[in-house]
């Protein structure tokens, strides 16, 4: 089984197309509703797309509220469900993330979801039935 991008877009923090202020750093959402090969429905899958210098200004390091102080180094940080590139284009980021989608294979639509979630967060990850 093979897996399929249905829809996808970049949005910004208000759910609106994205339009980066400064290409070169940039963060937004990335959300893809991604199905098995042939379907017209899939699951929803999300990444923060972005620059790795605005991951370091906003992730890595955060300003201090009084600024006499040095900003703070948060240390080692987890990246999973991010996607970097060095400037902001959407053509290139959504043509980079349908051809990862269609490279990926497995038996059953569950571990093909799976297998996508590594790098995409998907709606349903750790979900559990109440039964």
């Amino acid at each position: 089984m093979k897996a399929q991008v249905v829809r996808i877009s970049i949005q910004d923090a208000r759910g609106q197309p994205y339009q980066p202020v400064d290409p070169k750093c940039f963060s937004a959402l990335l959300v893809a509703t991604i199905g098995p090969e042939g379907g017209e429905d899939g699951d929803i899958f999300y990444a923060t797309v972005c620059s790795p210098s605005w991951f370091a200004d906003n992730v890595l390091r955060s300003a201090r509220e009084d600024p006499t102080h040095e900003d703070v180094d948060h240390g080692p940080t987890f990246g999973r469900h991010y996607m970097f590139d060095n400037s902001f284009d959407e053509d290139a980021i959504l043509a980079a993330v349908k051809s990862w989608v269609a490279s990926q294979t497995a038996d059953t639509w569950q571990a093909l979801a799976v297998r996508l979630s590594r790098n995409l967060a998907w709606e349903f990850e750790d979900y559990q039935s109440l039964s």
